[in-house]
């Protein structure tokens, strides 16, 4: 039996771990432990500021998509910029409708039944023939020809601006108010304009971009510190606003454009959109 080793006898027990080991395995642990909290700190911090500067740039885009779709509809020469309250307004005119009017040759040479728009009648001619598809005309509408933006054609100060007769749809003839003069330019494109009360912009000190529509018209531009925009009709349209301005460049041939520039700030993130709207001058 020497030399054998029976069941049972000698070594016996599972083998264990020292507490070397067990110290070894718990600092590992720990350590493995630190550096996934903070895999996880950071990745929750950069989800969050994702999510905060998502919610900027979407904020940012809706308003200045709004700001850039009407002024693409802006009667030519109404779009006028002024720095005024600690921000920076801007005043526009929205079109409604558009399209040519007939326009009168000579007496002898018109045809009978025809309504051409003279320009130097006595008494002032009170309506005109519509070339092309008929108009709606809404109600409270204004009818403006060969705005300039300035004067004797400045549509704020109301040298071409007349007040229809006549609302409705699918009209091939506009009658209006002459209100005792003639308009005072003829269109070189023989275009007439149906439009609506002004609409301003303004991006105050306060943070915040706001919309100002239904005031009336005023000659000289209105701002919320000179009462020009008492009974206006607000909306706001962004906040946290830390950067904005509007800049008018018309060039040749009557084509222009309104750069729009808004940065929006909250909870340490900003962001900022550019965007470059054309428009059409040509009165």
């Amino acid at each position: 039996m020497s030399g054998r080793t029976l069941p049972g006898l000698g070594r016996t027990g599972a083998a264990g771990f020292t507490l070397i080991e067990l110290v070894v395995v718990i600092a590992l642990i720990g350590a493995v432990g630190t550096m996934g909290a903070g895999l996880i700190a950071r990745a929750v911090d950069m989800y969050r500021n994702t999510g905060a500067r998502s919610a900027l740039v979407d904020e940012a885009e809706v308003a200045v998509r709004r700001l850039s779709r009407e002024l693409a509809g802006a009667l030519p020469n109404s779009i006028r910029i002024v720095n005024a309250d600690g921000g920076v307004y801007l005043e526009y005119v929205p079109v409604l409708a558009s399209g040519r009017y007939r326009a009168f040759a000579s007496v002898s040479a018109e045809p009978t039944g025809n309504d051409p728009l003279e320009f130097n009648a006595v008494p002032p001619d009170t309506s005109f023939q519509v070339l092309g598809p008929p108009v709606d005309v809404a109600a409270g509408s204004a009818l403006v020809i060969y705005n300039l933006g300035i004067a004797p054609a400045d549509v704020y100060a109301g040298d071409n601006r007349r007040a229809p007769t006549v609302s409705g749809t699918a009209l091939s003839t506009i009658a209006f108010d002459a209100a005792g003069a003639s308009f005072p330019l003829d269109s070189p494109e023989r275009r007439f304009f149906l439009v609506g009360t002004p609409v301003t912009y303004f991006c105050g000190p306060d943070g915040r971009l706001t919309r100002h529509a239904g005031y009336g018209w005023s000659a000289a531009q209105p701002t919320t510190g000179g009462g020009g925009l008492i009974g206006a009709t607000t909306s706001r349209l962004a906040s946290s606003v830390s950067a904005c301005g509007f800049e008018l460049t018309v060039g040749l041939a009557n084509l222009g454009s309104v750069l729009l520039r808004m940065g929006l700030t909250r909870d340490g993130e900003t962001v900022t959109l550019l965007e470059q709207v054309n428009i059409d001058a040509t009165p």
